[in-house]
């Protein structure tokens, strides 16, 4: 349960952080994470990791494709971390599709841990974002 609430502090941290400094950009990436966490809370609130978690494995293709058109519209690096850090979660669910041999715990904390870089990033680069009328800054 505290793990639970750490994330969900951090995630809100990160909202708030993307609001007050980031750019268009940043905000989406952090809603991005906010929906897709609230999502996965409401659509797989106890998995068992024991098979493949087809619902967050879903929302995690959904947020790798959100993370990707964010890397589209800019020139600035972040967003290509961010959407690497989303492919490593996607490639722990391809794993686990192809081997089901694969232990359920490790299979958790892949899915579960790779959302701390990718929040950290995003704070980043709200943190980093200048608000002037530059287009380029602020995407």
């Amino acid at each position: 349960m505290w793990g639970v609430a750490v994330y969900y502090a951090v995630l809100l941290l990160t909202v708030a952080v993307a609001l007050r400094r980031g750019g268009v950009l940043e905000r989406w990436a952090a809603y991005t994470a906010l929906i897709a966490s609230l999502c996965t809370t409401i659509l797989s609130p106890a998995p068992l990791w024991t098979d493949i978690e087809i619902n967050i494995f879903v929302i995690d293709l959904v947020v790798l494709t959100s993370f990707w058109f964010i890397a589209l519209k800019t020139e600035r690096f972040w967003p290509y971390w961010i959407t690497g850090w989303q492919l490593i979660a996607i490639f722990g669910h391809l794993q686990k599709l192809m081997f089901a041999e694969i232990l359920a715990r490790p299979y958790a904390l892949l899915s579960m841990y790779i959302s701390y870089p990718i929040l950290f990033v995003i704070i980043y680069a709200a943190g980093s974002t200048k608000r002037s009328g530059d287009v380029r800054a602020t995407t």
